[in-house]
Order: C-alpha cells, then structure tokens, then sequence
C-alpha cells in the first residue's frame, strides 16, 4: 500500500490526500507528499515493534490515523481496528481481549489511555508512533492481517481475520465498479474501523482520489462536506434520511456523481428523497466483514428492482439454501416471481477470511462457503434481495413475523421518525411483538397502531408493545443498537403522547 502512495506522490506531491473535518467546524487538508512521509514514519517505528502484534489501532477518521494503519500494515504486523470511544476495549468480557494485542495507538485521549493501563496495555498518540524513515521501499515481510469487530451469522461479537491483499482485493472492487478516478473527491461518513468504511478509505487511496471524512458526524458537517465538490457519498440509509430533507429545502445542487448505501435495507421513501435532494439514484451494497464485497449496483447500471442490492460482484459465488432442515419452519413462505429462488445466503468470493480470533471451530462449510445468516430472494434475472435473517424471525402463535416488515409499515406512517421491532419471549415461553419508535409531537400511539391495523398487517402481526422514545439508539455504522434500545424499552413506560 506504501508503495502506491508513494507512486501517486511523484505525480501529485501537493494534491490533498486527505480532507478531515474537526469538531470546530474547519477542514485539516493532508498532501500526498505528507501522507507519504508519516506513513513511512509509522512504519519505520512499527519495524522497531518486538512482541506487540497485532497492534490496535483507533482510527478516528483523521490523516494521522489513515497513515497510522498503512504505516503498521507496511511494517508486516496485524492491526485491530477500533473506532474511538468504542466500549470494546475496555470491556472486561471483549472480544478484543483474545488477540493478545499489548499496544494501542490512537489519538490524544488520557481516558484512554487510563483503559489501555488497566488492561496492561500501553497506549501512543499517533504522533509518538514515528520514528525517522530509514529508506526500506520493499515489501512487508509478512502478510499482514486486518482484525475486525463483526457480529458473523451468529449475532455475538467476534474478532475475523482478514489478510490484507482480501481487504485491498475488495477497494479495487469498488474502484472498478463505480469507476473512482484522481479526480473524485470521496467522502466516507460511517466510521473507517468498519469494513464499509474501510473498504471506501483504501479504495479512495488507491484510485488516487481525496478521501473526505467527518469523524463527528453531523447535518452541519455533512453538509459543508458536499458543498465542497464531493463526487462520491458513502453512507447509511440513516444518513440519507436524515441530508435529504435538508438538501431538498435548500435546492441547492450537489456534484454527487455516485451515491452508495449500506448497513442495512433503505425504504422506498427514503431512496426516493435522496434521488430527488442529489440529483443520482443511491447504490445499495451488500457486503459482510467475513467475504467482502457480496452484490451491488455498479456505476454501469442505470435501473434495477426497488428493494434490491443489485447482481453478485465478479468473482462471487452464491448458494440459496431452501433444503429441509431441523430449524426450516423458521422460513416463511415467500411469495416470489417464476425462476426465482428463496432461502438462506452462503457466499464464496475472492476475499474470504480467515476464521474468529480464539476460535477453532470451522468458520465455512466443506465446500468453502460462508454462511451468511441471511435470508434473500434471487430472481431469475440474478438480481439479489436480502429479506432479513432467519434468527430473527418471532415466533407469535407458532406462526412466523419478519419484524423488518413490520417495521416497514410503521415507517410508513407520516408521524413515525424512526422504528424497530423485536421479539421478546414471555414467562410462558411465547413471543410478543415489540416495537421501539420516535414520534413527531403530539402523536398517539393509537394513532400509529390504528395504522398498523388499516395496513397490510395480519392481525397476530401487530405490535403488542409500541415503546415511545426520545431518539433510536445507533451505533457508529448507523445500524440501530440492540441492546441500547432493549435497555431503554425495560424504563417505566412513557405517556402515549409526545408533547413537544
């Protein structure tokens, strides 16, 4: 990776690598030249680096951590990575803990330093993590494996190995699919740490192009940040829910060439408004930690089905599971076109990881697939739908409610923000429907259930508990926080009435 930055710096030393936003509300611009030279300070440190590898590293979106993972990646030593804050290293049951990783390296930040201490750790700013650069140009001595937090097929968290010719095997998926150049300016808004984010950093660098972050999000940064000639977005459907509003009442026009979507489905709504506050239709992916890159609309393609996350990407493998098994009443029936095939995902691709972190277990089935957890809808045409996964159906009655449908409707009512649904077992060993949302003012929950019941909801289908709530807990990627939103729905129950 060095050595292509390196290649970009004798073409355009003072062209901008980075853009960063700070809290404050200005931009932090980094040349290539200077992302060259601290990358190659890191690694020339990293070198010096005896029994701490892997080595975690808290990238919090700035140029001096982007440098911090190329610099240790070109030093051959493994790198867990971590957002900032994140709970997981301070955790006393983390996951985290079973690399065996004895130094972190963030940015400034006594707290977590305090953590690392406690967890017999040593923690270095970024800018003690250098050393002079001592002029080695070659390659890694060693593959280097890119550790990350993921929560598989199975929900718990768990550390995947990915080595890192996977991880760059999946930019250049990106680069080529949606054609990034030297001249986009690429802005990430989910956290680098994750492999969206990351995927979207190293394609960025390799295409040559400026890489935009904004590690505090917010409307305001978001919106400063495509004023300023972004070409390419990369975001979550909460991100576009929440800019497109914004965009279309200021019609002001954006240079958005390409806008892509991950994290989790977008509603037909949402999709909508983004196209109409960008100018260009956002671009559903679908892609895991454990495989990379799985399907997506390509920058080629100019219609596709409503709902769908497009075609496998080259070089991908699927298998639609519908075989009986001990656990097959957990699929619904489907209603699908002819030619079309329904069941759980497993996937083979070109950038498949290497296992868990402390687990021995097989990580992929004996003919090397990934079982995704996933249950999708493959048309005839090979067009990919994900339905939801098969885990988390509710079980209401012995019959079968997909809670993402639920929530689909809910969303649907003009006074729903934001919605979740999800079971929870009773003392007696039933499920009930829960659903967690935020309201405009003034609205009933009445209101919304009436909803539910003129919807296309069958009865049993309808939220048994609807819990009010101020906002919807989110985590860094935009997914919304099981836990934080079970933890909240066990308060005392709100009125029903949102005043504002």
């Amino acid at each position: 990776m060095l050595t292509e930055i390196r290649r970009i710096r004798r073409r355009t030393p003072d062209a901008v690598a980075v853009r960063c936003g700070t809290a404050g509300g200005e931009w932090v611009e980094t040349s290539w030249d200077q992302l060259c030279d601290d990358a190659a300070a890191v690694a020339a440190r990293a070198r010096q680096v005896t029994g701490a590898d892997p080595v975690i590293v808290v990238v919090d979106g700035t140029a001096a951590s982007v440098a911090t993972v190329i610099g240790v990646v070109q030093a051959g030593l493994d790198v867990v990575l971590m957002e900032e804050k994140s709970s997981y290293l301070s955790d006393p049951r983390s996951p985290v803990d079973a690399v065996g990783a004895t130094l972190v390296v963030g940015p400034a930040d006594p707290d977590a330093a305090a953590v690392a201490a406690a967890k017999g750790r040593t923690y270095l700013e970024y800018g003690r993590f250098r050393a002079p650069d001592d002029g080695d140009d070659g390659p890694p001595p060693r593959v280097s494996r890119i550790l990350q937090l993921t929560s598989g097929s199975t929900g718990e968290p768990r550390v995947a190995r990915q080595t890192m010719p996977g991880v760059l095997q999946g930019a250049e998926a990106y680069r080529d699919l949606f054609e990034f150049t030297e001249s986009d300016v690429i802005l990430v808004t989910v956290p680098l740490a994750h492999s969206y984010g990351l995927a979207g950093m190293f394609a960025s660098l390799i295409s040559a192009a400026t890489l935009v972050t904004i590690p505090r999000f917010s409307i305001r940064s978001l919106l400063a940040a495509l004023d300023d000639d972004v070409t390419v977005l990369l975001g979550t459907p909460m991100v576009y829910r929440l800019v497109s509003p914004v965009l279309n009442a200021r019609r002001r026009s954006a240079r958005v060439r390409t806008a892509l979507s991950a994290g989790g489905p977008m509603t037909t709504e949402v999709a909508d408004a983004a196209r109409q506050a960008l100018g260009t239709p956002v671009r559903q992916i679908y892609g895991i930690t454990e495989a990379g890159l799985v399907a997506c609309v390509p920058r080629s393609v100019t219609q596709w089905p409503p709902g769908s996350v497009g075609h496998p990407a080259p070089g991908v493998r699927l298998r639609i599971d519908s075989e009986p098994g001990p656990d097959d009443d957990e699929l619904p029936p489907q209603p699908a076109p002819d030619g079309s095939r329904t069941g759980r995902l497993y996937v083979w691709t070109l950038a498949m990881f290497e296992g868990y972190v402390g687990s021995t277990a097989p990580h992929l089935t004996e003919d090397g697939f990934y079982d995704t957890g996933d249950v999708v809808r493959l048309d005839a045409d090979g067009v990919l739908t994900v339905l939801g996964r098969k885990g988390s159906f509710i079980n209401v009655g012995g019959r079968k409610v997909n809670p993402r449908r639920v929530e689909r409707l809910l969303s649907e009512h003009p006074a729903v923000r934001d919605a979740y649904v999800f079971g929870v077992e009773r003392s007696d060993g039933e499920e009930e429907i829960h659903a967690a949302v935020v309201l405009d003012p003034q609205t009933y929950v009445d209101q919304v259930l009436a909803h539910c019941r003129a919807g296309t909801l069958m009865p049993y289908e309808i939220p048994h508990h609807v819990h009010v709530l101020e906002r919807m807990p989110r985590t860094g990627m935009g997914k919304i926080d099981r836990a934080e939103v079970l933890a909240a729905t066990r308060q005392p129950a709100r009125a029903a009435v949102v005043r504002g």
